[in-house]
């Protein structure tokens, strides 16, 4: 049996292959814990906060630094490799490479997590349950 393991906020991990069945209580939780203190006016902020959370989680904190040399690394071996050139440093200076550079960064909660499409398939259906739970929590006794 395959297994994966994912994270999401509070330290709550689940193996994508075999969640648990209380996976939404756990989220509720969670979420409980990570919005405590906040006035009820402003627990929709929370909510967009963990939520974003989540997507961190699931893809891992991009590190800036990894994505600017990656980035710049598959530009100079393609200007090389197609055009027999290389780069200066001031190619690197445009608004379109900062721009490019940025969205390799920031990573979306649609994008592939790892590649293999049946794991990415299950994080995104866990995802979508525990963002169905956050989106609903309501808060106040009992919660």
């Amino acid at each position: 049996m395959n297994s994966y393991a994912l994270e999401f906020p509070r330290g709550v991990q689940v193996d994508v292959f075999n969640p648990p069945e209380d996976f939404e209580e756990q989220i509720r939780k969670s979420f409980a814990g990570y919005t405590e203190g906040t006035n009820k006016d402003y627990t929709y902020q929370d909510k967009l906060a963990y939520i974003d959370l989540m997507r961190i989680y699931a893809h891992g904190e991009p590190d800036g630094e990894e994505t600017a040399e990656e980035y710049i690394t598959e530009r100079f071996e393609y200007e090389l490799h197609e055009n027999g050139t290389f780069l200066k440093e001031s190619d690197f200076r445009t608004t379109e490479v900062l721009s490019d550079m940025w969205e390799r960064g920031h990573l979306d909660l649609h994008a592939s997590f790892t590649g293999d499409h049946h794991i990415d398939e299950r994080i995104q259906q866990l995802l979508v349950r525990a963002i169905k739970v956050v989106i609903n929590y309501e808060g106040g006794s009992g919660e």
